[in-house]
């Protein structure tokens, strides 16, 4: 029990993170697919057309959305939970910018890694485009790109915040 709690308090701050990570990552998800199955509802785009002008625009859209409000998530939870060993103090004005500009760059990874990789599912394998669950039209490829990009995602987020935005304080 000893080195379990050991191990833990060792690890906490990467425990944490990616605690936080996998609920930004749910809230990013949620914000995601509603604003996208909603988007491709209003406009009437089968799942199937992905190479659209409407498609584009919508997950655009989407990608937008899901990272503002993941982003917010993300930041005042490792502000306040997980990043407890960086200096006290430092004002939100001061953290939020560079905090933002690091998700700018793995928003272009997620956006790159998410219409990429459901795009090639898509075009390598039709079969697996669409089921339904739920009463709900999923495209398989998109879901698969998505877990890839978050994965990619977390780990660069985890090591620009840690280097550039939650730092610890120097000491003279």
């Amino acid at each position: 029990m000893k080195k379990i709690k050991a191990l833990i308090e060792r690890y906490r701050e990467i425990i944490l993170y990616l605690v936080f990570g996998v609920l930004t990552t749910a809230v990013g998800w949620g914000v995601y697919f509603a604003t996208f199955r909603g988007w491709k509802a209003i406009f009437s785009i089968p799942t199937s057309d992905v190479t659209g002008t409407m498609y584009m625009v919508g997950y655009t859209v989407s990608q937008v959305v899901q990272w503002i409000a993941a982003v917010l998530f993300a930041f005042f939870t490792n502000r306040k939970w997980v990043f407890t060993d960086a200096e006290k103090g430092v004002p939100i004005s001061k953290q939020l910018p560079p905090f933002a500009a690091g998700r700018v760059l793995t928003l272009g990874i997620d956006y790159l890694v998410t219409y990429l990789g459901g795009f090639g599912l898509a075009f390598a394998f039709p079969s697996i485009t669409a089921f339904g669950i739920f009463g709900l039209t999923l495209n398989l490829a998109e879901i698969i790109a998505k877990v890839v990009a978050a994965a990619i995602v977390i780990v660069c987020n985890y090591i620009f915040s840690k280097l550039f935005v939650f730092k610890k304080k120097r000491t003279k």
